[in-house]
């Protein structure tokens, strides 16, 4: 007993030398179901101790990314009256369905004597213990999780080409001569991959802490142009057409939803009960993130109007010094950005798929050949769809719409199958509900944006 109570005592002091950044990175591994986080630079026991305050802080961290940018454009298509109201419900819904989810983790956790369970297999488990006809169907909704998030984060780091991309042709543009920008992210492809080969996770803590400060500074200098000189505000339309809709639910579900950092935060804390219930941590940041980004999209909707373009850095005075030094601080953020998100899909596809086929002493070479493929794969993305706006809600409506709404709902009624759904069945309605909003609005974003991309850059079939 004592032996023990040394070992712990010894790893919170080695813990308390470790930045929350370098804890919290390692807990966002093990919420991915990274067999990585078994190593010594980033132990179980080490990743557990944040404090209420840090894990408040990490909570907003986790909401002020480049989807904040789009929202003005979200209310564009929603109206400024129905933007307001549905990003309020909608984020309510789906941070009520990310705490239906962190509960039946946790008592899987508890009923399973695993309180590290991951994602992936948190779903597998909960579909081995439902409904008798569909428990074969566990391994293939484990392996759906690892191909959403895949997905996602492949998604966010081609959302980020775009957004560098543009940013660059921008200024490009003003200081020396007009060029397309699909010429600019050919030519990131070089400095990406460098960024991309640091193997090793805390070395790109503090690109994360750098990136953290920049946008921090670019949305206060935002903030000073949406409050000079706004328009009348009668010319603003209260609603738009029902068929606009769709992209704004992409577009609100890509900024509010992280479902792997905020399971991590959750595991994280040296207090965990603190963490859910109506007053708990989870709550309280998400309630100034919410704020933020409906106060942020409403004004830069009311700011620029029917103008209000895919990301509000278009619509800042291009001559200006400071606009172009918010367009700076953005395109290196984001750039710094990039190597943490694609790290996830490496630490999934490579350590749980592809090394443990491979002989040892091939593994780096392959590994960097793997890190390699994926730059240039969403350069290549990009390059065919560069719509910062449209790939963003993309992805939204096709990723977090299963891994927020959909995957949460069936993880509900798995866990409940054994024990009832309670008087009425009321938590089967409320599982189902989760599902049928994650598929509708899921399907038309996917659908319509699809559509969109496809109108917009249609593929040339003659040359493949």
């Amino acid at each position: 007993m004592k032996r023990k109570k040394r070992k712990l005592n010894s790893h919170r002091r080695l813990n308390q030398e470790l930045s929350f950044h370098q804890r919290l990175l390692g807990g966002v591994q093990r919420s991915f179901g990274s067999p990585l986080a078994n190593q010594a630079d980033f132990s179980s026991n080490k990743d557990k101790f944040l404090s209420d305050f840090e894990t408040f802080i990490n909570v907003l961290k986790c909401g002020f990314g480049t989807g904040c940018l789009a929202m003005p454009q979200a209310f564009l298509h929603s109206g400024w009256l129905m933007g307001l109201i549905s990003c309020f419900l909608l984020s309510a819904f789906v941070l009520y369905a990310m705490h239906i989810l962190l509960h039946r983790i946790n008592e899987l956790g508890n009923r399973f004597e695993n309180p590290l369970l991951s994602y992936q297999k948190a779903v597998e488990l909960a579909v081995s213990c439902g409904p008798p006809q569909f428990q074969f169907m566990s391994k293939p909704f484990g392996y759906l999780v690892d191909v959403l998030l895949c997905a996602y984060h492949f998604g966010v780091d081609c959302v980020y080409v775009i957004f560098i991309a543009k940013s660059l042709k921008h200024l490009g543009d003003i200081y020396l001569w007009p060029l397309d920008e699909r010429l600019y992210m050919a030519f990131l492809a070089l400095p990406l991959v460098l960024a991309f080969l640091i193997r090793d996770l805390k070395s790109l803590v503090p690109f994360a802490l750098v990136s953290n400060i920049l946008l921090i500074l670019g949305y206060c200098i935002i903030f000073s142009y949406f409050f000079y000189g706004l328009p009348n505000f009668n010319e603003l339309q209260a609603t738009q057409p029902i068929r606009n809709f769709p992209l704004f639910f992409g577009t609100v579900l890509f900024a509010i939803e992280s479902v792997g950092v905020i399971l991590a935060l959750g595991r994280s804390m040296q207090t965990p009960q603190n963490f859910l219930g109506p007053c708990g941590v989870l709550n309280q940041g998400m309630f100034f993130v919410i704020i933020f980004y409906a106060v942020f999209g409403f004004f830069g909707y009311w700011r620029y109007g029917q103008k209000t373009a895919n990301s509000v850095l278009q619509n800042l005075p291009e001559k200006e010094i400071l606009p172009q030094l918010v367009t700076v601080m953005f395109a290196m953020a984001i750039f710094f950005s990039y190597a943490l998100q694609g790290y996830v899909n490496v630490d999934i596809i490579w350590r749980n798929y592809l090394e443990p086929k491979l002989e040892e002493g091939a593994s780096k070479a392959v590994e960097f050949l793997v890190r390699i493929a994926f730059v240039i794969a969403s350069v290549l993305v990009a390059i065919q769809y560069p719509d910062f706006g449209l790939l963003l809600s993309f992805v939204g409506s096709f990723c977090l719409a299963q891994l927020g709404l959909i995957l949460p709902g069936i993880v509900d009624i798995c866990v409940l199958y054994e024990r009832g759904y309670g008087p009425g069945r009321i938590f089967l309605f409320r599982s189902m509900l989760f599902i049928f909003v994650g598929l509708a609005g899921g399907l038309a974003g996917t659908v319509i944006t699809m559509r969109t991309l496809h109108g917009r850059f249609p593929v040339d079939y003659k040359y493949y």
